[in-house]
């Protein structure tokens, strides 16, 4: 199967989304990174691309044909233009051929410069020799409070290092990262929410040092997605566990200008909990029913010490925008049948997560509605997350642990 060649154009689409999301070259990007690009479009567009598209649209896998001027459009409007022609006018606008007559003198003096500048480009280019690094580099973090945002102060001594790069990447997002001077003890950062996190401590590349970071919720958080920080609000609980927004919150959501996230969060020690086996029961439901509430959605995060997995509901007609994640499976709605997650979310609907072995079983109203398993482990179970398109409750939560035991939340 050939590839086709992309105009130039194109090529600067791609450029300019490379350089807006700061991951370098995107024939460098792993599947879960185009996984959370097609995320990224959807929160700012509400349109979803799927990452098969994405990794065709910037040559990663070969394909016949160019892409879609739907695709086109979208990406460019995900850059801030109107639409694809408007992108392509960006760079015409104002500007004109320019003429001038160049003295053969000055020819040959350019192509010396461009010759010496090849050589200076091939030898910065060779591939440095790894940096030895010592075994007892130290690499310690603290959290300053245990409220949100939270800001965590990094400890570290990089005595007798010689390095070009220094970065403390924050969590698994690669691009999440904090520049380090030589001369530096400590640096902080910035947590928007809770979770567990492994933070690395990398000397020109490498994986110099790293440790875990648990920021626990202290109790049940809420939060509104604004971008680019969230805000926070203390969900109201009732007897017999049911957790919701405070009502005020109703009409600030209704009146914005973009379709907005809930969340309520649970991140906390819940013991020996094993992520790879545990069953968990809810009833759920989304109160949301304005403007953005045709496409109704709830997801279920379950946050484990090595993974994580999101479980996508929607209302009937909706799948399309599903996407389900079980740690190291990734299923694109755009490319799977996830209509069995389907369902009206406008009263509570009783929800059953079962995982045993690394074979996860949801249920829906009491009935098996799909079955899969998945390699990685998950760790220790840590906690969850619930996402509601708008505003959402959830009552009757139960977890139990291997042994189907009860646990405390």
């Amino acid at each position: 199967m050939g590839k086709t060649k992309i105009d130039t154009e194109t090529r600067r689409l791609q450029k300019e989304l490379e350089s807006k999301l700061g991951w370098g070259s995107a024939r460098q990007w792993h599947s879960s990174m185009f996984a959370e690009l097609s995320e990224k479009i959807f929160d700012e567009t509400q349109v979803n691309i799927s990452s098969a598209t994405l990794k065709r649209f910037f040559g990663v896998v070969k394909h016949d044909g160019l892409p879609s001027t739907s695709t086109l459009d979208y990406l460019s409007q995900f850059l801030g233009y109107e639409n694809w022609r408007a992108f392509k006018l960006s760079k015409r606008a104002g500007s004109k051929p320019i003429t001038r007559t160049v003295s053969s003198k000055a020819i040959y003096i350019s192509i010396g410069f461009v010759l010496a500048l090849i050589t200076i480009m091939v030898i910065a280019n060779k591939s440095p020799e790894p940096v030895e690094l010592p075994d007892d580099i130290s690499f310690t973090s603290k959290p300053v409070t245990t409220t949100y945002p939270n800001s965590v102060v990094f400890d570290f001594d990089l005595k007798g290092i010689d390095a070009d790069s220094i970065h403390i990447q924050q969590y698994w997002d690669p691009t999440k990262t904090i520049t380090i001077k030589k001369d530096q003890t400590q640096a902080t950062g910035i947590y928007y929410f809770p979770g567990y996190f492994r933070a690395k401590l990398l000397i020109d590349g490498q994986i110099a040092k790293e440790h875990d970071l648990f920021l626990k919720s202290n109790g049940w958080l809420g939060t509104i997605e604004y971008k680019p920080v969230p805000k926070y609000f203390e969900p109201v609980s009732t007897e017999g566990f049911k957790i919701s927004s405070p009502a005020r919150l109703a009409t600030e959501i209704a009146l914005s200008e973009k379709p907005q996230v809930t969340g309520y969060h649970y991140i906390n020690d819940l013991g020996v909990v094993s992520g790879d086996d545990f069953t968990l029961t809810t009833t759920l439901r989304n109160t949301y029913d304005d403007k953005w509430a045709v496409c109704q959605a709830i997801r279920i995060y379950v946050i484990g010490s090595d993974g994580a997995m999101i479980i996508p509901f929607s209302k009937p007609g909706c799948s399309s925008d599903n996407n389900l994640m079980l740690n190291d499976i990734y299923l694109d709605g755009k490319e799977h049948d996830l209509s069995a997650f389907s369902v009206e979310l406008d009263d509570f609907i009783p929800i059953k997560v079962r995982n045993k072995g690394k074979k996860l079983t949801v249920q829906i109203k009491g009935k098996d509605v799909y079955s899969s398993s998945y390699n990685d482990t998950m760790g220790r179970l840590v906690g969850f997350r619930f996402k509601f398109l708008g505003q959402g409750e959830i009552r009757d939560l139960q977890l139990l642990d291997q042994n189907l035991n009860p646990v405390i939340l």
